[in-house]
């Protein structure tokens, strides 16, 4: 996702459906969000301090993610400690760490019925770092109530996941993880299609204003970006180049499917520069080429898909 009496604030854990262990770790998490509310509860008491600096659920003690599907309720209060590029984040926030002992999907999702309804939390992810000007932002966006949003998490690293608001704000939230395959349509794919066809060449251009993206990848992502459908007929050589203006530092990524964990190979360079791919088609089928960017810059960018 700048004195005070302050509230009192309540969490809970609830992890571990499929193992039986429950946990109090932070705001209040249920493993499975389709088993009753009392199949595994342990409802504690937070009597931090929420203008604490260091309260739990900040920068420097964050609350734990499980790495299993999860409900996740928390109550924003208190003064704001952090902030991100996208803004409307002047607010309280609850800070979350995630780390995997293997590659990952993983979608956040905005539980409406959890969350009070004038509250729009700003979501952040932030790859080895936490506050400003630290580590590396793999999304923030203001864009949460209207649809979730997903990443690609490595095995080894950390990341800070960040449930923020606007100025002032405070109330109740809630935030669904999965770890399942993100869906085609989520991943935003253009109607145009690139076409294998021997001797061929298939060229796009586009321009973008600065902003989050949809997808990523292992060499980043975290801009806008153009994800396109590649159908092959034959097995075949192909060569992508992509030549960029403006702040547009160029990103390309060739995989199997919408998800990150499916990607072949992938290159990048800096704002506006030149990237260049060269790919094999294994065989015939549908594969996805993506143009996207290692920054969040404005800027245009050309596309040329050479085949065999």
């Amino acid at each position: 996702m700048l004195g005070f009496s302050p509230p009192r604030a309540s969490w809970s854990l609830v992890l571990g459906t499929l193992l039986g262990i429950t946990s109090a770790l932070g705001c209040g998490l249920r493993s499975d969000p389709f088993a009753p509310d009392d199949a595994m509860s342990d409802d504690d008491d937070d009597d931090s301090d929420p203008g604490d600096p260091n309260r739990e659920g900040t920068c420097g003690n964050p609350r734990l993610l499980p790495t299993t599907r999860t409900l996740v309720t928390g109550q924003l209060s208190g003064p704001s400690f952090e902030e991100g590029w996208c803004g409307a984040d002047g607010g309280p926030e609850d800070v979350y760490l995630l780390e995997l002992t293997q590659d990952s999907n993983v979608t956040i999702a905005l539980d409406g019925s959890e969350t009070d309804s004038d509250l729009a939390p700003t979501l952040r992810v932030v790859e080895d770092g936490c506050s400003s000007g630290e580590g590396f932002t793999k999304i923030c966006t203001r864009n949460l109530v209207e649809e979730p949003y997903f990443f690609f998490a490595q095995a080894g690293r950390s990341y800070r996941v960040i449930i923020d608001s606007r100025d002032g704000a405070e109330g109740a939230y809630g935030f669904r993880v999965d770890y399942d395959f993100p869906s085609t349509e989520q991943c935003n794919v253009h109607p145009e299609l690139i076409e294998q066809l021997p001797g061929s060449a298939f060229i796009w251009n586009n321009e973008f204003s600065e902003g989050q993206g949809r997808v990523d990848s292992r060499c980043g992502g975290p801009g806008r970006e153009n994800m396109f459908r590649l159908r092959a007929n034959y097995p075949g050589n192909a060569f992508a180049l992509v030549e960029s203006s403006g702040g547009f530092a160029p990103l390309i990524s060739f995989r199997e499917d919408c998800s990150t964990l499916t990607e072949v190979d992938c290159t990048s360079a800096g704002p506006g520069a030149v990237a260049q791919l060269p790919f094999f088609l294994p065989e015939p089928g549908d594969y996805f080429l993506v143009v996207d960017q290692a920054e969040i810059g404005s800027g245009g960018y050309q596309l040329r898909v050479d085949f065999e």
